[in-house]
């Protein structure tokens, strides 16, 4: 299930590696998300984020909250009502995330920064309740310039068939300095592969994409641009902070997103994302539109 959260991670994971005095940001998420068709209709998510540290360790807390209403005029395949994931008694899928990270950098090796976290889910979802995502990322780094690294992403779900991911994407950033403004852009890839793919109705266990990503500072704004293709299945993004645990095989996404300073500390915020998905519940084609608005507060 999608929650968001801004390009300002990349910019408070700047401010860590560059101020040896402590810093800190928290900021607040809501999110509207809007399904076309499947299983699924829509609903609210608000997200609590924070984050502190300083030249070389850093630590972060996520809390997400997510109610998807479910349509009343589906039907589940077999395979999905074994597991109680059907229609019947079921009107709102309710999902708590709770995520935690720590990141050390020039402290185990010369520029470079290690990430260490883990992401557990509550959720309706009996295919995914209780379900525990342990996540890393090595990264080298040279200051200002470019940045190079590999996240790697295991996620267990034991409550119905013990379904097992895992998940590998290399990932690349570099720094463009201009008279106008500065541009961050990258790419990265993702491998996904799961031990049971005939039990959630996908017809292979390996799943391969490419994403690609553009962000632009100037002053107090900041603008960016991400787009994906591929497939995707129980995915990791965002740092750890983002988990796809929901059926559905996705396909291609985008995503639109801005923010403005506007006092010194205070930050306001905007994302639009779209994706494009197979529901394996129903095998219905279905988009996915979220918009997000964030408040967040730097010190």
């Amino acid at each position: 299930m999608r929650k968001f959260l801004s390009a300002v991670l990349i910019l408070m994971a700047t401010a860590a590696l560059t101020n040896n005095a402590r810093a800190g940001y928290s900021a607040i998420y809501g999110t509207y998300i809007d399904y076309s068709g499947g299983s699924k209709i829509g609903g609210p998510s608000l997200t609590g984020y924070y984050s502190t540290g300083n030249l070389t360790r850093t630590y972060s807390f996520g809390l997400s909250l997510t109610s998807i209403e479910y349509s009343d005029n589906y039907t589940s395949s077999a395979t999905f009502k074994r597991y109680g994931i059907s229609n019947a008694g079921i009107n709102f899928l309710n999902q708590l995330d709770v995520t935690v990270e720590g990141s050390v950098t020039n402290e185990l090796l010369k520029n470079h920064t290690f990430t260490f976290g883990l992401h557990y889910i509550v959720t309706d979802d009996n295919l995914t309740n209780n379900g525990i995502v342990f996540y890393f990322d090595g990264t080298y780094f040279k200051p200002y310039n470019w940045n190079s690294g590999i996240e790697v992403a295991v996620s267990y779900y034991p409550e119905t068939i013990n379904l097992q991911v895992a998940q590998l994407s290399p990932h690349f950033g570099k720094y463009y300095y201009t008279s106008f403004g500065t541009f961050y852009g990258g790419a990265k890839f993702y491998y996904i592969t799961l031990n049971k793919p005939d039990e959630i109705g996908v017809d292979d266990k390996n799943f391969y994409s490419i994403e690609t990503f553009l962000h632009f500072y100037r002053g107090k704004a900041d603008l960016g641009f991400s787009a994906w293709e591929g497939e995707q299945v129980f995915a990791v993004k965002n740092g750890g902070f983002v988990v796809y645990n929901l059926a559905e095989e996705y396909k291609r996404g985008m995503s639109i997103e801005g923010g403005y300073y506007f006092t010194k500390n205070y930050r306001l915020g905007a994302t639009v994302s779209v994706n494009k998905f197979e529901d394996l519940e129903t095998g219905d084609d279905v988009t996915q539109t979220a918009v997000t608005i964030s408040l967040g507060y730097k010190w």
